[in-house]
């Protein structure tokens, strides 16, 4: 068997371990943003900023984006904090309890 073959069978051995790793990996980042989610929506709460906890976890996520993401285009911030607020208000007590160590969403 050629470079290939070998490649194949390497490649046939490895995918539970490359899953498992970028599944921590992704973990990992997803709870870095939820807790610079977190923080903005502190930090804007006590500044008085928004109307209601919904308005001020958007514009939290929008806050980070922006910050995080600077050097991409309005449009690809815009759609990362939407796919973001979207997962955000999907997530069940679990989801907030695995990626933010907490019950459900600030208020």
């Amino acid at each position: 068997m050629g470079f290939r073959g070998r490649l194949r069978r390497l490649e046939d051995r490895a995918p539970s371990i490359l899953r498992d790793l970028e599944d921590d990996e992704k973990q990992r980042r997803q709870r870095a943003i939820t807790r610079m989610i977190l923080d903005e929506f502190a930090r804007l709460k006590v500044s008085g900023a928004g109307d209601s906890s919904g308005d001020l976890l958007e514009r939290s996520v929008r806050g980070v984006v922006e910050d995080q993401y600077e050097n991409l285009g309005p449009d690809s911030r815009k759609y990362i904090a939407d796919g973001w607020i979207e997962t955000i208000h999907s997530w069940t007590r679990l989801d907030w309890m695995v990626s933010a160590s907490r019950e459900g969403p600030p208020r």
